[in-house]
């Protein structure tokens, strides 16, 4: 087999790309062909979904989220990485990170920065981009908080599923285990590799108004892989900030009541102070135990240089 790491560097953007778009529109074609028969609605209403749609129009819109992180995330940097070199996982950093106490790290770096990115996250969304920006950030909050209307334990287990585990497993392993480590192969520059594939990973969510909240995310995303040496560890900080949105969402439902946090729009200053203080602190702690990538880490075929 002939893996892709022996072609040009340009020759293996364009084939991302068209692996990309191939499974973007596979996975339209999945959806348009699965929803009607599994649960008897149309593909357009469960485009043009509302607050009066049904519960099938809801729970269809579910799956085609599923589906959709499966094929246009995950697949994509499982097959890429698969077809490009011998060792996939290694590929994609799938290795667990040498020291126990990283894990404990980046839970607590994460609780700090969660209240940080939400609050940035408000005082963006109060910014004038448009009244088209506006009124598509006002449709996509009202959307998620349809998809996320249940009240019970299972509920919330599905939700975490579907927008906190999938997106954390397949948006990491594609834009930090692939996009982050093709730009340090091509650049041999950590700093840009990390905020390239952070300009990438905020553009794919498609919002000007989080545009800024999300490439802070995907850099300190970046970083977190950087310093542990593990994939792992970003997919897990990923999984907490997604996770913090769902539960708060879910809260709002009243499935747990603190009226006070689900009405805030505004962290208290003393919060984000502590906030701020404790994330530079667990940050300063993470980079005195880092294990950090080696400078070689992107080489295509350093395990055989190794061997020579």
């Amino acid at each position: 087999m002939r893996y892709w790491r022996h072609y040009p560097k340009f020759l293996q953007v364009i084939l991302l790309m068209l692996m990309v778009f191939t499974l973007f529109s596979f996975s339209s074609a999945v959806i348009s062909f699965c929803i009607p028969p599994l649960f008897g609605v149309s593909v357009q209403e469960v485009i043009q979904f509302k607050a009066s749609s049904s519960e099938s129009v809801i729970n269809a819109n579910l799956f085609a989220q599923i589906i959709s992180s499966i094929f246009k995330f995950l697949l994509v940097a499982l097959l890429f990485a698969y077809l490009t070199h011998p060792q996939a996982s290694d590929y994609l950093g799938l290795r667990l990170p040498q020291k126990k106490m990283l894990w404990l790290l980046t839970v607590l770096l994460m609780l700090c920065f969660v209240p940080l990115f939400y609050q940035f996250g408000t005082w963006m969304q109060q910014i004038d981009f448009g009244s088209k920006a506006k009124a598509e950030l006002l449709s996509n909050q009202e959307k998620m908080s349809l998809l996320i209307s249940g009240k019970d334990v299972a509920s919330l287990a599905l939700y975490l599923f579907v927008f906190a585990v999938l997106p954390a497993l397949g948006e990491e392993l594609l834009f930090r285990g692939v996009i982050m480590r093709f730009s340090y192969n091509s650049s041999n520059n950590i700093h840009f590799a990390i905020l390239f594939s952070a300009a990438l990973f905020a553009m794919a969510h498609q919002s000007v108004h989080n545009f800024l909240p999300i490439m802070l995310a995907g850099v300190l995303l970046g970083y977190l892989y950087y310093f542990s040496g593990s994939i792992w560890l970003s997919i897990l900080a990923h999984f907490i900030n997604n996770a913090f949105a769902i539960v708060v969402l879910v809260w709002q439902n009243k499935l747990v009541s603190p009226n006070e946090l689900s009405k805030a729009d505004n962290f208290p200053w003393y919060v984000l102070l502590i906030a701020v203080t404790l994330f530079i602190s667990f940050m300063m702690l993470l980079r005195k135990n880092a294990t950090p990538l080696p400078i070689d880490w992107a080489d295509d075929f350093r395990a055989e240089k190794q061997i020579n």
